[in-house]
C-alpha cells in the first residue's frame, strides 16, 4: 500500500470516529434535554400539587376556626340559659341543629330556617314523619333526640305534664311565645329560657311537630294538635315569653 493510501485511510478513520463521536454526543444532548424537560414538568406538577394541598389545608383551618368559634358561642349561650330567669336576660339568639347549624336571632324570622322548614313540610311523607323531621332539626338540639332533655340545657318532653296536658293549649303557647323562668317538670324545677318559634314556624308546622312529640316521642301517647288550635293561640299576642304561673292560670280558666 502506498503512503497516500495509508494517509487516506487514517484520515477517513479519524473523520468517521469524529462523526460517530459527534452523533453520539448529539443523542446524549437530546436525551439530557428530554430528561430536563420531564424534570421541569414534574417540578411544575409538584408545585401545583403543593399549592392545592396548601389551599385545602388553609380551608380546613378556616373551617376548624369557625367550628371552634361556633362551639364557644354555643357554650356561652348554654351557660346563659342556665341562669336566665327574667325576660330581659333572654339570649340574643339560639342554634338550630341542622346538618350545618344555623344561628337564629331571638324572636326574628330567619330566611334559611324558614326555607328549611318549608322543604320539610313540602316533603311527600306523612304528617307524623314531617313532625319528626322538624323536631330533629330544631327541638332535639336542646331537648335531645330521645326527648329526655339534658341538665342545664332543657327539660324532658317524654312524660312531661306540660306536653301531655289535655288539649295542648299551653304547649302551643309555649312554642309560639317562648318560656322564661322556673317551671316544674315531673317534680323537678327547671329555671331556663326557651326561645319563641312564632316567626319561624307556621301553624301547620307547629301542629305536626307537637303531634309527633305528644303521640310518638318515647312513651308519649297523647292526642294530636290541630292547626286551628295553634292559629287561635297565635292570635292571642303575648308581650314576651310565657311564664309557668301565667300558663297555669290560663288552664284554670
Amino acid at each position: 500500500m502506498s503512503s497516500i493510501k495509508v494517509v487516506i485511510a487514517i484520515v477517513t478513520a479519524v473523520v468517521l470516529t469524529a462523526a460517530a463521536t459527534y452523533l453520539a454526543g448529539r443523542r446524549t444532548v437530546k436525551e439530557l434535554a428530554g430528561q430536563n424537560q420531564s424534570l421541569r414538568q414534574q417540578l411544575q406538577q409538584a408545585e401545583t400539587d403543593r399549592k392545592a394541598a396548601q389551599a385545602r389545608a388553609d380551608a380546613r383551618e378556616l373551617e376548624l376556626q369557625k367550628v371552634r368559634s361556633d362551639t364557644l358561642e354555643l357554650q356561652r349561650l348554654r351557660e346563659e340559659l342556665k341562669t336566665n330567669s327574667h325576660p330581659a336576660a333572654l339570649p340574643t339568639g339560639f342554634y338550630v341543629g341542622t346538618d350545618q347549624p344555623i344561628y337564629v336571632t331571638y324572636g326574628t324570622a330567619d330566611p334559611m330556617l324558614r326555607s328549611l322548614i318549608r322543604a320539610l313540610m313540602n316533603d311527600s311523607t306523612n304528617a307524623m314523619a314531617k313532625g319528626q323531621a322538624i323536631f330533629e332539626k330544631t327541638c332535639a338540639a336542646c331537648h335531645q333526640r330521645d326527648g329526655l332533655g339534658k341538665v342545664g340545657v332543657a327539660p324532658p318532653l317524654v312524660g312531661s305534664e306540660w306536653v301531655l296536658e289535655p288539649g295542648g293549649q299551653r304547649l302551643a303557647r309555649i312554642v309560639l311565645n317562648g318560656l322564661s323562668g322556673p317551671v316544674t317538670v315531673q317534680g323537678r324545677v327547671w329555671n331556663l329560657a326557651m326561645p319563641p318559634w312564632r316567626e319561624n314556624l307556621d301553624d301547620d308546622a307547629i301542629a305536626v311537630t307537637l303531634s309527633y312529640i305528644r303521640s310518638s316521642l318515647g312513651t308519649n301517647k297523647a292526642t294530636d294538635i290541630r292547626p286551628d288550635l295553634v292559629t287561635t293561640a297565635r292570635q292571642e299576642l303575648h308581650p314576651g315569653p310565657e311564664s309557668a304561673a301565667e300558663l297555669m292560670q290560663l288552664s284554670a280558666q
